[in-house]
C-alpha cells in the first residue's frame, strides 16, 4: 500500500476533549496505515502525561478559587 504525503495537521491541546480528539484521530492513522506504531505509541504516551498535567491544572484552579471563597467567609464573620 503507497503512503500518501499529507503536511501534518497542527492540533492544539488545550483541554481533555482536545485531547481525546488527538488520540482519536491518532487511532485512525494508526488503522489507516498513515502513522508508525512506534510513533502512534510515543504520542498515545504524551498524551497520557498532558492528560495528568491538564486535570492537575483544572484541580489547581478550582482548589484556588475554593481557597479564596473561604478567606471571604472568613473575613465576613468577623
Amino acid at each position: 500500500m503507497k503512503k500518501e504525503k499529507r503536511t501534518p495537521r497542527r492540533h492544539r491541546l488545550k483541554n481533555l476533549s482536545d485531547v481525546r480528539l488527538f488520540i482519536a484521530h491518532t487511532i485512525n492513522q494508526l488503522n489507516l496505515d498513515l502513522m508508525e506504531p512506534g510513533k502512534a505509541s510515543k504520542l498515545g504516551y504524551l498524551c497520557q502525561i498532558l492528560a495528568k498535567v491538564i486535570e492537575g491544572n483544572d484541580l489547581e484552579k478550582r482548589v484556588t478559587v475554593l481557597e479564596q471563597e473561604l478567606l471571604d467567609v472568613e473575613k465576613q464573620n468577623r
